[in-house]
């Protein structure tokens, strides 16, 4: 699916933006999430889960983050879901960045892309103060000068509007979207992004079901692959 080129960055067309989700795209968040959801649970005097069944319920916000877990934990919680959900925020926000890292090679690889092409942006669905505490800790905001949040809009991904925000004030003829999960997926379809895969992420569907335009499992292969991407 990827051929190597090397070329001049010069050589290269202006006008790329490349648009990054976050949580098991750039970092490793499911262990601080996990640790909030169990605090949860065990206020409601429920079994914890692991960190590898935590991570499958990530990918659409935390309301739907806390649905999955109770669902999952079998706990009927049809007049207590804002309740759990807001306190589930309360504990996440406490301590953020509880097992949190990032992926190999990204900070370096977002360099590499911030001085070739500038227009890089994130879009998540984690809440401002959150994301934007984390990229600040693990020393990411500077490069990104686009952004969408999960309180940004009344809207969440897949929802192209997401997109739109987070590229408002690039001038790009082409769109990359970089993501990990089935709701990236569809997220860089409904605005007309080339998807790129992060395979090492917290994807619950096969390469296959997913339809990446171009997949990678090491971030220092990313930038050749963009270069790909825009001469192609």
């Amino acid at each position: 699916m990827f051929v190597l080129f090397e070329r001049k960055i010069d050589q290269l067309r202006d006008g790329i933006c490349i648009v990054f989700d976050l949580d098991g795209t750039l970092i490793h968040t499911a262990p601080a999430l996990a640790k909030a959801g169990n605090d949860l649970l065990y206020e409601l005097n429920l079994q914890p889960v692991s960190v590898e069944t935590y991570s499958t319920f990530i990918g659409g916000g935390i309301p739907k983050q806390v649905q999955k877990l109770l669902e999952f934990s079998n706990y009927s919680f049809s007049e207590s879901l804002e309740k759990c959900i807001k306190k589930f925020k309360e504990l996440y926000y406490q301590d953020p960045l509880y097992g949190t890292s990032i992926f190999p090679n990204v900070e370096e690889t977002l360099q590499i892309l911030n001085n070739e092409y500038q227009n890089l942006a994130i879009c998540t669905q984690k809440n401002e103060r959150p994301a934007r505490f984390i990229l600040k800790e693990f020393r990411l905001l500077e490069y990104f000068s686009g952004f969408a949040f999960g309180d940004s809009l009344d809207v969440l991904k897949p929802d192209p509007r997401m997109v739109q925000l987070a590229t408002k004030n690039f001038v790009s003829d082409r769109l990359i979207y970089v993501g990990d999960s089935l709701t990236d997926s569809k997220t860089a379809r409904k605005s007309d992004c080339t998807f790129v895969l992060f395979t090492e992420g917290y994807r619950k569907n096969s390469i296959t079901e997913l339809n990446p335009d171009y997949y990678f499992s090491e971030f220092s292969k990313l930038p050749d692959m963009i270069r790909y991407i825009q001469q192609s």
